[in-house]
C-alpha cells in the first residue's frame, strides 16, 4: 500500500512551516545539486498541499441569482 504523506494531516499553517524549514535548508546547499532539486521538488509540493487546503477549506463562491 503506498504511504500517505504527512501533509494531508497537517493544516496550511504547519505545512508552510515545514516549508520555510526547507527553504533555510536550501540555502546552504551547493547549487546544481540532486539535493537541491529533490528539496526543491518537495517545497514545491508542500506549496501545493498548503494552496490545495485552503482553497477547499474557504467558504467558495456564492452562485450568482440572474433576474
Amino acid at each position: 500500500m503506498k504511504r500517505i504523506p504527512k501533509a494531508i494531516y497537517q493544516t496550511p499553517a504547519e505545512i508552510e512551516a515545514r516549508i520555510r524549514e526547507r527553504e533555510d535548508k536550501a540555502l546552504g546547499l551547493i547549487r546544481d545539486t540532486d539535493e537541491l532539486r529533490a528539496l526543491m521538488t518537495e517545497i514545491a509540493q508542500l506549496r501545493m498541499y498548503a494552496e490545495a487546503k485552503r482553497w477547499i477549506a474557504s467558504p467558495g463562491l456564492k452562485p450568482v441569482v440572474k433576474r
